[in-house]
């Protein structure tokens, strides 16, 4: 597997690839999971997501990505306006970023400042994002303080 400033500009280049004037975005790495419950199993599913945002701006935008082997894929992006913003949570439950749209649909995001390699077995992106997790903090805490 790649090191982590390797897989993170994979990731910035998959971002890239699909958005317009990707360049141009701060962007971290996000990862959501979803479990439910059966009689007699729990089924979980890991998804992963760059999140990309403009300084200055309130909308983002969020790109599921798929890596395999080193090479990171992007899928098709979402932006996520003021027009269609539904509601902002801080936090959930499990500590989640919860975006809901005004179409139904829902984004329950773990951001964190660096994922250990460890994570990895957990299917998470070892990544380090310090600078730019901050920068995410601050417009997630602008978003849920309207």
């Amino acid at each position: 597997m790649a090191n982590k400033e390797e897989l993170k500009a994979r990731i910035h280049a998959a971002f890239d690839s699909v958005v317009a004037n990707g360049a141009s975005y701060t962007k971290v790495y996000a990862t959501e999971i979803r479990q439910k419950n059966y009689i007699v199993f729990r089924r979980t599913t890991i998804s992963n997501f760059v999140i990309g945002f403009q300084s200055g701006r309130t909308d983002l935008t969020i790109v599921p990505i798929d890596e395999n082997n080193g090479t990171v894929t992007a899928g098709t992006p979402f932006t996520i306006t003021d027009a269609n913003r539904a509601v902002v949570k801080k936090r959930d439950l499990q500590g989640r970023f919860v975006v809901k749209t005004t179409d139904g649909q829902t984004f329950r995001l773990t951001v964190i400042p660096s994922v250990p390699k460890l994570m990895a077995v957990a299917y998470q992106l070892p990544v380090d994002q310090k600078a730019e997790y901050d920068s995410f903090v601050a417009l997630r805490d602008s978003l849920t303080a309207a």
